[in-house]
């Protein structure tokens, strides 16, 4: 196959570049408003009980149990709330009014009309307008509803906040449409420098860039189709555009330094084509597949953050790796000497063999078990704090400071306790008495955390339900360790269902558990095959899955440590929450490990093509480790910097993964690749290269290597 396109790239360069525009201005007239098609987050399984929870709820009532969203009213001076004067009264009625014609929304409670206790603050500063919506899906829909409240409430006599868990989950979703776009201004930038300091020349450092144009409207034109089908994340759109760029630096760079290598052995010929082609390109291909297989496995997570991720993943590693061997080759023939065009400065080429790291790799084969052992020990001491973690999910702590919600939400707390905004829904359905309800309620009133139980009401035919509030925070464990309390109450003739954020925190923590393993396993088996077809060995695909692992156990071990431990947030201008969202460890899992996979490939293909000329294991490895040292470590930088861009945004997770993400090509591509990788192959030596007669068939049959 590689045969075939280096001498269609190099037989038909300008019409593979007339196609990848034509392909790019497709991709571009019908991805280009596809955050329209979008929704917000997604951080819920929809099997799960607390959303089986809230169906039954808004179905029986017509709207769910609990307040979507809160209308804070107070008076615009700060001080005390008449709300006995006539005109305050008709302008709290009037705002109810607007709320109840708003988008999804299907009851609201006015105090000053309705008798209900516990909405006007006993200081007297303040009422609310509590409103229950129609949609169970408050982080999209509920976002929604929020636009349509703000745009009707609003008064030029009272002061009006807008709080509960749809405003913040909008204005966060609303606060990463913006960090997407700061983080683009600020990495081009960054990245077109570093690029000019690496390639050596503008024509030349355009090459990544145009590679991840390509990467990114492909991939935001195949969200768009995918949204036609399926609820897609927002989220998505973030994961595109670092991804692109990153795996567009990684592949133009292996491409455009083996063909300058070549050049300089072969000149300017079909010949040295072809031997760019064939050794980065298919190293990048190889790449490109492992980095999609790992993140489709995503695809198999019922969250819709989780599966939007996975599938734009899996389009950014095909459309990067396939992009990359044919695009760049025929631009290195079209461009001819012109690649080096513009030269900004002179120097050794990033593809030139180091010194350095052939030094370094000699090192460390001299004593790898010391270098093995100490450096094993060192990622593991990073990774100890994960066996003590502190997870969160979404709540109103994902708001960050400076938003309206985040003040508004501090006040209702503050002012009217958890009930409004983290009340826990219970439901019971069934042939269900009023003495089994009320002996239920005893029981619920038991529970040590519980600090109030509201009577049961009858939402519908077998539906009836109450609210329950807690002492503590929705996500804490002593709110989780009471929730499970109240599921395990038996209910004579019925079924207990309990909905609420700490319902659905639970319910997210133990969805992921229960679809870990094939997660998991498809990764596995994914990147042992294309490493055993790369490589034509079975040891060393298991090797890159332990190094894969010792990476990734590092970065959330400093993820703790710095996001729960506090260790450094001030730098970050980090304000909280001090715990590591759940969701993103998923996310993370899929992501290091394909990025770590990523650099072992182009590692590993190079070392098995010098140990395929007849180079020792060892002279092998340095020199590997030497002539990809450069590369990968200037690769690696460029991509930190791409993720370290989405570390501006002030939404917690964001940061956290953004964080996470550069950490991990760091250490890989430094501790990992200089010093586990030559101290692992000396000390495995031949065996490294070892496979069973059956299994060295398939690869003669299947695997992909070089021509002569």
């Amino acid at each position: 196959m590689l045969d075939a396109i280096s001498r269609l790239t190099w037989g038909h360069p300008r019409k593979i570049l007339l196609g990848a525009f034509l392909f790019a201005a497709v991709a571009g007239f019908f991805g280009h408003d596809v955050e329209h098609h979008l929704k917000a987050a997604g951080f819920t399984d929809p099997d799960s009980e607390s959303e089986i929870a809230n169906e039954v709820l808004a179905d029986a009532l017509g709207f769910g149990a609990e307040p979507g969203l809160v209308v804070l009213v107070r008076a615009r001076d700060g001080g005390v709330l008449d709300i006995e004067d006539p005109e305050v009264v008709a302008e709290v009625a009037r705002l109810a009014e607007e709320m109840r014609g708003a988008d999804y929304v299907g009851r609201v409670v006015n105090p000053l009309e309705e008798p209900v206790p516990g909405l006007v603050a006993e200081d007297g500063r303040s009422v609310v307008l509590p409103a229950q919506l129609t949609t169970t899906d408050l982080e999209d829909e509920g976002g929604l509803a929020d636009e349509s409240v703000r745009e009707r409430a609003t008064s030029d006599l009272l002061d009006v906040g807008y709080g509960g868990f749809a405003p913040g989950f909008n204005e966060v979703n609303d606060q990463t449409r913006k960090d997407l776009t700061s983080a683009e201004l600020i990495a081009f930038p960054l990245l077109g420098l570093l690029l000019l300091l690496v390639f050596r020349s503008v024509v030349a450092a355009a090459v990544p860039l145009i590679l991840g144009v390509l990467s990114i409207l492909g991939t935001l034109f195949a969200l768009r189709v995918m949204s036609t089908f399926v609820d897609t994340s927002l989220f998505a759109l973030n994961i595109a555009t670092a991804l692109s760029l990153g795996l567009a630096v990684d592949y133009a760079l292996l491409l455009v330094s083996r063909y300058r290598e070549e050049v300089e052995a072969h000149g300017r010929t079909a010949e040295a084509h072809r031997r760019a082609v064939q050794t980065a390109g298919r190293a990048s291909l190889f790449s490109g597949l492992t980095v999609a297989g790992a993140m489709a496995a995503l695809m198999l997570m019922p969250q819709r953050f989780l599966y939007s991720i996975g599938a734009a993943g899996l389009t950014v590693g095909v459309l990067s790796a396939f992009m990359a061997v044919l695009v760049v080759p025929a631009l290195l023939v079209v461009l001819g000497p012109r690649i080096d065009a513009l030269s900004i400065r002179r120097g050794p080429a990033v593809s030139a063999t180091s010194d350095r790291w052939h030094r370094l790799a000699r090192a460390v084969m001299r004593r790898p078990v010391v270098v093995a052992v100490a450096t094993s020990a060192f990622l593991l001491a990073l990774a100890a704090p994960l066996l003590s973690t502190t997870l969160t999910g979404p709540s109103a702590q994902a708001v960050p400071p400076g938003q309206q919600s985040y003040d508004v939400n501090n006040y209702i707390e503050d002012s009217y306790g958890r009930a409004l905004v983290e009340g826990v829904s219970v439901a019971i359905t069934g042939d269900v008495d009023d003495d089994e309800l009320l002996a239920v309620t005893s029981q619920i009133e038991s529970v040590e955390e519980v600090r109030a139980v509201a009577p049961f009401a009858v939402a519908g035919d077998g539906v009836a339900y109450a609210t329950v509030t807690l002492a503590s925070p929705a996500l804490e464990s002593p709110a989780q360790d009471a929730v499970r309390e109240i599921r395990d109450i038996d209910v004579a003739g019925g079924e207990l269902l309990v909905t609420g954020n700490t319902a659905r925190f639970i319910d997210e923590k133990d969805s992921l558990v229960d679809n870990a393993l094939p997660v998991i396993l498809l990764i596995v088996v994914l990147t042992v095959v294309l490493l055993f077809l790369l490589t034509g060995s079975v040891i060393l695909p298991l090797k890159t899955l332990l190094m894969n692992a010792l990476t990734l156990a590092a970065v959330l071990g400093i993820l703790v440590i710095v996001f729960e431990h506090q260790v450094g947030t001030q730098l970050l201008d980090y304000p909280g929450p001090y715990a590591v969202e759940v969701t993103s460890l998923v996310f993370l899992f899929a992501v290091t490990f394909a990025l770590a996979t990523d650099y072992a490939v182009l590692v590993m293909a190079r070392i098995k093509e010098l140990h395929d000329t007849g180079l020792s294991n060892e002279d092998a490895v340095a020199e590997g480790v030497a002539r990809t040292g450069r590369i990968i470590s200037a690769a690696a930088v460029m991509i930190a910097v791409v993720f370290l861009a989405f570390a501006v945004s002030p939404v917690f997770f964001m940061k956290q993964i953004a964080i996470a993400m550069a950490l991990g090509v760091l250490i890989d591509s430094t501790i990992v690749r200089g010093l586990l990788v030559p101290a692992l192959m000396r000390l495995l030596g031949e065996a490294n290269w070892w496979a069973p007669r059956p299994l060295r068939r398939v690869y003669e049959r299947f695997g992909i290597r070089e021509s002569g």
